[in-house]
């Protein structure tokens, strides 16, 4: 008859720290903005959906919570110190979960543009089949600095790249665009065709004949029917190299 109630005070004596964990009346209210998958004190719990309010009774004490957006964009760590009563915790994800999908977009966005640059290191104008390159040396170049940049230039697999003719460059000039650009002395409004990037006026292969100096051709807008002129050799303020070549040679 002993043995027979031992076993019931046995059993309770085990249930006994339990129960009083459970009368403590310490709980988490858990609310997320997004769906997501979390875990409470390392142990993973049900996903929670947006807007959804949940409580967990806990033990009183420090408490950890690991979350993660479903898409596994966002991470969160959240510390909560609990007593008695019930305490509320918040999962905010979304505000950084728009952030970094923001600049994912934008990151790639910006990789595409810099792949599609990468590949179009060149236009060729469809009205006079020359090849250019997409934008000039960058760099102040005097008359003999700009021939030998593009005799040395390797671009696009060619190495036949020259100094274009001052008709050559006048083919590309047109009135009608309008191309906002950066020269070292601030923003300026070129018309050339091309989309080509521009940084200063373009030295030319063509003489003027009375002077002998080299004609230099401008595509500013606001210069318009004043787009050549002739300059010394040795100038080199805001000169640039624009190379040129034939397509299909």
């Amino acid at each position: 008859m002993k043995n027979i109630c031992r076993l019931p005070l046995l059993f309770l004596g085990l249930c006994l720290p339990a129960l009083a964990g459970a009368q403590t009346g310490a709980n988490l209210l858990v609310t997320t903005d997004m769906d997501c998958n979390w875990k409470l004190d390392g142990q993973r719990m049900d996903p929670l959906k947006a807007h959804d309010s949940k409580v967990f009774p806990v033990s009183p004490g420090e408490h950890r919570i690991r979350a993660a957006t479903t898409d596994r964009v966002t991470r969160i760590r959240v510390e909560v110190e609990v007593d008695q009563g019930q305490k509320t915790v918040e999962i905010r994800l979304k505000d950084e979960h728009d952030q970094e999908l923001k600049r994912r977009q934008e990151e790639t966005i910006k990789k595409q543009a810099e792949a599609e640059a990468a590949l179009n290191l060149t236009w060729t104008d469809p009205d006079t089949g020359l090849m250019w390159a997409k934008k000039d040396n960058g760099s102040d170049v005097d008359w003999n600095q700009a021939s030998a940049y593009c005799s040395n230039l390797q671009l696009a697999g060619h190495s036949d790249w020259r100094l274009p003719t001052i008709e050559e460059l006048g083919g590309i000039y047109d009135a009608n665009i309008r191309i906002e650009t950066v020269f070292e002395f601030g923003y300026a409004i070129v018309s050339v065709k091309g989309n080509l990037k521009l940084t200063g006026w373009d030295w030319s292969s063509s003489e003027e004949k009375a002077s002998g100096r080299v004609l230099v051709f401008n595509y500013f807008a606001k210069l318009e029917g004043q787009e050549s002129s002739p300059f010394d050799r040795g100038w080199h303020s805001i000169l640039r190299a624009l190379c040129v070549r034939r397509f299909g040679e």
